[in-house]
Parts: C-alpha cells; structure tokens; sequence
C-alpha cells in the first residue's frame, strides 16, 4: 500500500476518534484560607461534556489573574471523569500574596490548558499508541472573590444540670 493511502488512512482514524473538548466557564472564586501572607483561593468552574462517552481529565496548568496582574501560576492533576453529555463543577486552587490587597470587588481571570484523554474505544486505542494526546485551551473569569466564611468556635456539650433528678435505680422483682 502506497504511503499517502496510508497516511491518509491513519488521519481518518485520528479524526473519527477526536473527542469533543471539554468546556469551562467560570463559576465563583472564593477565599478558603487568609493569612499575613495571602489569600488561598479556590476557583471553581463548570466543565461540560459534549460526547458520547466520559472524558477523562488528566491535568490542569493554569494561571489566576487579579486586576490585570498574575496572581498564581501553577499546575494541578485533575483526577476527574466527566460523564457523557452532563457537566459538573472542579475546584482549582490558587494562592494570592497579600500584595493584591483587598480581593472583594477585584476582576479577575484563570486560564491556560487542560489535558484530558477521551475514552471511545478508537481514542483509548489511539492514547495508547501516543497518537490521541488531547488538551484544550481555556480562560474564564469574574468579578469579585468571596470572603472565607468565618470559623465557628467548636460546640461545647452543655454539662447536666444539678437539679436535675438522678436517674431511678433500676428494680427487679
């Protein structure tokens, strides 16, 4: 067989096993931890599935901009499988050094590439043999990071009361 057949043959192979990518939209970006040195934040975003069958989410490497300026940069493993044609929400962790001042009312933005793996039987086929490495770009944002919601003190047992009755000593006959 004359090698444009086959060339031609395997980039119909490759294109009958792409998978959709995965899309992401930004949720809300909220504080979980605030220290002298910065904010933890966890951005979470809405990742839909567009296929036939699960893709699998492999690894993130993102960055968070505030206010027009790079916050964080940084890698995360997604760990996650999106199931066929439904959506769901992740988290991305991100920490913004105390210099960004004030993020309640800040704009801001997370981007960069996701990598993923479709699970058809030609894409797992195709991952295997090195050929179906998939990743798609991505950039979302908002305005306004919500505060970390206030540790409640730990709930202390109240202790019985004294004039409470004891209890009856149990009697048999």
């Amino acid at each position: 067989m004359p090698f444009p057949q086959i060339a031609a043959g395997a980039l119909l192979l490759a294109a009958a096993g792409c998978a959709s990518s995965p899309q992401i939209q930004a949720v809300k970006a909220q504080e979980s931890l605030v220290s002298a040195e910065g904010s933890e934040i966890d951005v979470t975003v809405e990742l839909r599935n567009a296929n036939d069958a699960p893709v699998e989410l492999t690894t993130w490497e993102y960055s968070v901009i505030i206010n027009d300026r790079v916050a964080y940069t940084g890698s995360w493993v997604a760990s996650l499988t999106l199931p066929p044609n439904d959506r769901m929400l992740a988290e991305l962790p991100a920490f913004v050094p105390a210099s960004f001042g004030d993020l309640t009312g800040a704009e801001w933005r997370i981007g960069g590439q996701l990598t993923y793996r479709a699970t058809g039987k030609l894409d797992r086929l195709l991952y295997q043999l090195g050929v179906n490495h998939l990743t798609t770009g991505f950039g979302t944002g908002g305005t306004g990071i919500s505060k970390a919601a206030p540790v409640a003190p730990p709930k202390v047992k109240a202790a019985a009361s004294e004039s409470a009755p004891a209890p009856a000593p149990a009697t048999s006959k």
